[in-house]
């Protein structure tokens, strides 16, 4: 048992590691794009629209991404007053906070899923790429977040750990 433990919060830390390299990636090609795209606008009089629809679909990629990383790392949005003075209700506000990481992972990855499967068959107006390049951001964070959410449940953080 503590080896399937190990090898799921092992997983956990590469994949988190790997989406955060990924994510730099991202911003570095959103970069190119808007850079590409107001350089044509001011010297040539025509900017392309591919630039920006490519961009857009990278930051709804970026900022999905980067939320699961957010929620592996513990630098997500909370509040801390109350868990750093009692150190038994830090320990069951994290299970919560894992507990209902993992159920809003479920619902992300069935209701993306769903919503991937109902826009099958669109493309972009622009780079007439399949709209399912957007959304399937989606369900693939969900299931990001329901592996990070199992990980800290099962791999809780110690008390002398720092979680902010």
């Amino acid at each position: 048992m503590q080896a399937l433990i190990s090898l799921i919060d092992t997983t956990s830390r590469k994949i988190s590691r790997l989406v955060g390299y990924v994510c730099v990636a991202i911003i570095f090609v959103m970069l190119g794009l808007l850079v590409t795209q107001v350089l044509m606008r001011y010297f040539l009089g025509a900017p392309p629209s591919w630039t920006e629809e490519l961009a857009i679909i990278l930051f709804a990629w970026l900022v999905l991404l980067f939320a699961t990383v957010g929620l592996r790392e513990g630098f997500h949005v909370g509040i801390d007053i109350l868990p750093q003075k009692l150190a038994r209700l830090n320990r069951w506000t994290g299970t919560l906070v894992a507990s209902l990481t993992t159920l809003f992972g479920w619902i992300t990855v069935i209701a993306g899923i769903a919503y991937v499967e109902r826009t099958s068959g669109q493309k972009t107006a622009a780079l007439q790429m399949p709209i399912e390049t957007l959304y399937l951001c989606v369900p693939v964070c969900g299931a990001l977040f329901i592996l990070h959410g199992v990980a800290l449940l099962l791999t809780p953080a110690r008390p002398d750990e720092d979680v902010s």
